[in-house]
């Protein structure tokens, strides 16, 4: 097998059948060669194969990437390995899926900028093996939380949904960086009121047009309220 498949089916049989509970935020945060060489961290399929490629010691690229995979498995370790085990082999056997599970997840989180975009990922994933959400909505959240600039991803959560959708009047300011963002990610839609155009009553005003309608209507998308809604749940502990 090449490296890339070596690590695809090591990671996944790290998430359906490894027992996870020494895996820890603080294991996650004392990465040492002793523990991957040696320790604890070795017995972990995906870490022991990530060493077993590895033919010196570990750069700072790898380490950080071992600890978004940490965080990744902290989050998911309380959920029984059986139904991990069958849900997983249940998406290895659909004809739909192109792609193995466990390699889809070493993609994912590769792309994710730090161990705390890594963490916001599990608990989406979390939600699949809790059959909250599709594997395909699961999919569908992890673009998103990997578009999204952590500092915004976080106001979204903590950001009420009454404020989250409004109007945005076409003479106003406009949009801002954030809901640019929120919609830019495919977290909010957007509607824009019609335009009219009417003669101008008031002749003083120098105008002879008035011009009303046009501004836009921001809102959750059926995936971005779903993300909204299990995020919040648990990114308190984050």
């Amino acid at each position: 097998m090449n490296e890339i498949k070596d690590l695809s089916v090591s990671f996944e049989d790290t998430i359906k059948d490894s027992d996870l509970q020494k895996v820890t935020i603080d294991l996650a945060e004392t990465i040492t060669d002793s523990l991957l060489n040696n320790g604890l961290l070795r017995e972990i399929p995906i870490i022991g194969t990530i060493v077993g490629l590895t033919k010196a010691s570990f750069n700072i690229s790898e380490r950080l990437f071992i600890k978004k995979i940490m965080y990744f498995l902290s989050e998911i370790r309380n959920i029984n390995v059986e139904e991990r085990n069958r849900l997983i082999s249940e998406i290895e056997n659909s004809d739909k899926q192109r792609i193995k599970v466990g390699e889809k997840l070493l993609y994912i989180l590769d792309k994710c900028d730090d161990h705390i975009t890594a963490k916001y990922l599990a608990i989406a994933f979390t939600a699949f093996l809790h059959k909250e959400l599709t594997y395909s909505e699961f999919l569908r959240c992890s673009n998103v939380i990997q578009k999204l600039f952590i500092y915004d991803l976080e106001l979204f959560i903590n950001t009420d949904v009454s404020k989250l959708e409004v109007y945005v009047d076409s003479h106003g300011s406009g949009l801002s960086d954030f809901q640019n963002s929120l919609i830019s990610s495919g977290i909010c839609a957007t509607e824009i009121d019609g335009i009219t155009v009417d003669d101008e009553d008031d002749y003083e005003s120098g105008r002879r047009y008035k011009v009303d309608g046009g501004s836009t209507y921001i809102y959750l998308s059926e995936i971005g309220l779903k993300l909204k809604n299990i995020l919040k749940k648990t990114a308190a502990n984050i």
